[in-house]
């Protein structure tokens, strides 16, 4: 018996540890494209307004793809789901570097970019709601660090790259992560996965989470989270550099700094699990995030600018997996669980990026933009509160 725990034990390390792979993979191709943003207006000419059409595009691909990667493992098989899925990451890419700037074909990589990167996360999470207790609590934090590692890593590579060559250094850094993407689909074609469920198409298809309250609390954190995180990551560069407040180099690295930040807030998070209620991480990251976000955006000087991003950061970084953790729970293993979860927090992901752009371009200012997103991180407060009364009530009840 405990030659087969050992057993079993090795198997959940080595899927954890090509997750996390793969997911720091997702990290480094995802989230370059706010960082990205100034280079494609500048090389290609292009409004606020498209550039905030690009952002939630590639929303709207995160969105389909975690949609499909609920259902098709009934009818597919995971592998095959994920390598549906995963593989327009390298298209995009490839769009990018090949320097094709038509808004048709830069809003198509876009979609292609979020559409992979909602394959990844849900495939994701669900490995790691495979893992048992706090293991997988753990493995949520560590999960989200590793992408976290990916998105501050690849900015910094776009810095060095467009330093040493300033009129296309920001295609190299392209081709780079076209390379990785490929190492990525490579992993997805020969990782061990757990057993899936032996029906197939509607049978395999469990709904007994949505009569859960856990689950659309968790649902409901994430759509407020993933609409402030998706704006804030996808405008932040552009903000600082229109404001003036930070020069146009010092720009480019605050999504790194962001990132980072946020790496070490989950490595925190990963330690911390088991030890503190997710109620409780979640109010504490609630208060801190909105206050520290208000911060920001009320600061006119580097220090107090840059005080500001770290600790909204900071408080960032739990609030995803904890969420889902919190979520999750009572489902482990449920592709469309994970699938509908994650799908309810990127709703916001698509409307609140084009809003911010469409709000800049009529008032001619992207601080009003960035206000709407201090109105999203104060709802996201107030879910959080509601929702750890409302836990502390049902488990009173019993």
């Amino acid at each position: 018996m405990p030659a087969v725990q050992t057993e079993e034990a090795v198997r959940q390390d080595k899927l954890l540890r090509n997750v996390l792979l793969i997911f720091g993979i997702s990290g480094a191709a995802a989230q370059p494209l706010g960082s990205l943003i100034p280079f494609l207006r500048s090389s290609y000419g292009l409004s606020y307004e498209l550039s905030g059409l690009l952002l939630s595009a590639n929303s709207l691909g995160n969105l389909l793809g975690i949609l499909l990667s609920g259902f098709l493992p009934a009818l597919l098989g995971r592998r095959r789901t994920i390598l549906t899925t995963g593989i327009w990451m390298a298209v995009a890419y490839l769009i990018f570097t090949l320097g094709l700037g038509s808004p048709a074909l830069l809003l198509c990589a876009c979609l292609m970019v979020g559409f992979s990167r909602g394959g990844s996360g849900n495939f994701s999470n669900t490995m790691v709601s495979t893992l048992p207790g706090d293991k997988a609590a753990r493995g949520f934090n560590l999960l989200h660090g590793a992408f976290a590692t990916g998105a501050l890593l690849s900015p910094l590579l776009l810095v060095a790259f467009s330093a040493w060559r300033p009129q296309g250094g920001w295609r190299i850094m392209t081709g780079f992560v076209f390379l990785l993407c490929l190492c990525q689909i490579a992993v997805y074609l020969r990782m061990e996965l757990p057993a899936e469920p032996r029906d197939k198409g509607r049978k395999a298809l469990n709904l007994s989470f949505l009569k859960i309250p856990q689950f659309w609390m968790g649902a409901m954190m994430l759509f407020f989270y993933v609409s402030s995180e998706y704006a804030i990551t996808g405008w932040l560069v552009t903000y600082f550099q229109d404001i003036g407040v930070l020069s146009a180099s010092q720009s480019q690295i605050m999504n790194s700094l962001l990132w980072l930040v946020i790496f070490l807030g989950r490595m925190i998070g990963a330690a911390i699990t088991g030890r503190i209620s997710k109620s409780a991480i979640l109010v504490a990251d609630g208060i801190g995030f909105f206050s520290f976000f208000l911060l920001l955006l009320v600061s006119r000087t580097p220090g107090l600018v840059i005080l500001g991003l770290m600790g909204s950061g900071f408080f960032m970084a739990t609030i995803f997996p904890t969420s889902f953790a919190f979520g999750s729970q009572y489902t482990k293993g449920n592709d469309l669980c994970s699938s509908v979860m994650t799908l309810t927090g990127s709703v916001g992901g698509i409307l609140t990026p084009a809003l911010v752009g469409f709000v800049a371009e009529g008032t001619g200012s992207i601080q009003s933009g960035m206000s709407l997103v201090a109105i999203f991180v104060g709802l996201l407060l107030s879910c959080i509160l509601v929702s750890a009364l409302l836990d502390r009530w049902l488990k009173k009840r019993g």
